[in-house]
């Protein structure tokens, strides 16, 4: 069980997200993050996930309910909440010009962080296994290495929180477990909160410590993965 007594790092009270047309997207979507915590926001395609994540992370209005992040409500402080996330969309944009190095010095820059900390940036590109191609253009990288860049340009700012919205869409199965464990790494060494979007159970399962299912917007189930699999997997067990 969840320990209501902690404060939670994501929180949500009937979060909702209605687009112009009159479909809704999100519906009173109510789910709490501890600190330290790789939460999943599992569902299939179309349930919700990615609004979700943008209107935690300030790129979509929410059409009513709650948001807050580290306490601070999304709306009232978009800025300084900006300061603490790190995300990782879907579909990036990348400068394919560019080297990884000048890519993360380009978006240091923009966070205000010294782009002159190259010691840090090195790190970083260590950090996600890319130390060796940090001078060859981004345009010759795979998917996956692709993918570990985004997870390096999302850590640039020392987030306390990072989204990630599908990090493991279109790998391979070697490409999906490094990915996996990198995120695992991250969490363990840095002490940073994690919330994945996913469609497959198998990324929910080998990184999550907690979960959340979605579809058509709303809310199914919410808890540890040992609570939910007690839930649902206890009755089969006894049979």
């Amino acid at each position: 069980m969840d320990n209501i007594f902690s404060m939670p790092v994501i929180q949500t009270e009937d979060l909702t997200k209605i687009y112009r047309n009159g479909f809704h997207a999100v519906t009173k979507l109510s789910l709490r993050v501890e600190e330290g915590d790789i939460f999943g926001f599992l569902g299939p395609n179309g349930a919700g996930k990615t609004t979700t994540i943008r209107m935690l992370d300030g790129l979509l209005t929410a059409t009513s309910g709650t948001a807050l992040i580290a306490g601070k409500d999304i709306r009232e402080n978009p800025e300084e909440i900006k300061r603490i996330i790190g995300v990782v969309p879907e579909s990036h944009g990348y400068y394919f010009s560019m080297t990884p190095f000048e890519y993360l010095e380009y978006f240091a820059s923009l966070f205000g962080t010294a782009s002159s900390d190259s010691g840090y940036l090195d790190d970083l590109l260590e950090k996600v296994g890319l130390a060796d191609k940090k001078n060859v253009p981004i345009g010759q990288f795979s998917r996956g290495m692709k993918q570990r860049l985004g997870i390096a340009k999302a850590l640039v700012n020392r987030p306390r929180i990072i989204f990630l919205d599908e990090p493991t869409l279109g790998l391979d199965p070697k490409g999906q477990h490094e990915i996996q464990q990198m995120l695992l790494d991250i969490n363990c060494r840095e002490k940073i909160t994690v919330f994945i979007t996913s469609h497959l159970l198998k990324d929910i399962e080998v990184m999550c410590n907690k979960v959340c299912i979605i579809k058509n917007g709303c809310l199914l189930e919410h808890g540890s993965i040992p609570y939910l699999q007690e839930k649902y997997m206890k009755p089969f067990e006894d049979e």
